[in-house]
């Protein structure tokens, strides 16, 4: 199934291609079976999403500015991974893995991508706030892979790969802290949530959440992709996000994560050999000890004082930090 923009999405593209040379509202709407009116109402969604668009006599319309924002006008075009099928989202909302979630129960394809350029009320692991101004690519995505929920083990961690490698295709490089984490030079960059949905022997859907910060601020805590990539638009790491987890995703059904995927996450893990903590979701302390590796199942092994560990799921910080 081949992606389907929406009509703003496929005039912002229309309009990009057409360059300095323009196109009419009549060729526009030719194009999309739509009539000139509707098109002139799409052009003034555009221009309140930041398009810089001129309208000339004889010429039609000329896009002479972009917003360098995540929003499905700009992200859509951009997906090149057979998976998707479509881009829904908006400049702002509340959630994209809630918006995900909402369009995977009422039956919307896998591959279905969820983008926005501002979350107002994005979350991390353990339903913690995930903050998320504008300069961010936050996406999310419909899966429906055909796969009991016992067989899932080491999909975030999957995702999480295919989202390093998406950095890595724009020059920027990323380390992996367990379990879902991207992180730079020791700051972090980004992060991976799953949610879904199953049964006991089969699997509803899953959505992949995944929020990187592009821009940056000054003084900001988060590592910034611009520090590595000064020029990159937010849409096109957005994009690249997406498309590295569609990969990322195809490789995971083909093989699981043992193998290829569990090698590339151990080139990128920034936690062997360093003195850990591991607390679950209430706090409690699961392991304590030096990251030993992360396994072909995913999980964290923890050499402790009182033992060698492997710990499925948790919070990790670092011992030195955390004192």
């Amino acid at each position: 199934m081949a992606l389907l923009l929406s009509r703003r999405a496929a005039i912002a593209r229309a309009l990009a291609q057409a360059g300095e040379r323009g196109v009419s509202g009549e060729t526009l709407a030719h194009e999309l079976g739509v009539s000139r009116v509707a098109i002139g109402k799409h052009v003034t969604a555009l221009r309140a999403l930041g398009y810089e668009i001129e309208s000339l006599p004889r010429v039609g319309y000329r896009l002479l500015g972009a917003p360098d924002a995540c929003i499905p006008e700009e992200v859509g075009p951009l997906l090149a991974d057979p998976l998707w099928v479509a881009c829904e989202g908006a400049d702002a909302l509340g959630s994209t893995n809630d918006e995900a979630k909402r369009l995977a129960r009422a039956g919307v394809p896998e591959g279905t991508a969820v983008v926005a350029a501002r979350q107002r009320a994005g979350r991390g692991r353990f339903g913690r706030v995930w903050e998320s101004p504008p300069g961010g690519a936050y996406v999310s995505c419909v899966l429906r892979p055909p796969l009991a929920p016992v067989a899932l083990g080491g999909l975030s961690l999957a995702l999480a790969v295919g989202t390093a490698r998406a950095l890595d295709s724009l020059g920027a490089e990323a380390g992996l802290k367990w379990p879902n984490d991207l992180e730079v030079a020791g700051r972090k960059l980004g992060g991976i949530l799953l949610e879904m949905t199953a049964e006991a022997d089969r699997t509803e859907w899953v959505v992949a959440g995944c929020g990187v910060n592009v821009v940056g601020a000054p003084g900001a805590d988060f590592a910034a992709v611009r520090e590595q990539v000064p020029d990159v638009r937010v849409p096109v790491v957005a994009a690249a996000l997406l498309d590295g987890i569609a990969a990322a995703y195809r490789e995971f059904l083909g093989a699981g994560f043992p193998g290829g995927l569990a090698a590339a996450y151990r080139a990128r893990d920034v936690l062997t050999g360093r003195d850990v903590i591991v607390r679950d979701a209430t706090g409690a302390l699961v392991a304590a000890g030096v990251a030993e590796r992360v396994a072909d199942d995913g999980s964290l092994v923890v050499a402790g004082q009182d033992g060698t560990r492997s710990v499925a799921a948790g919070e990790v910080t670092l011992r030195s930090a955390a004192r």
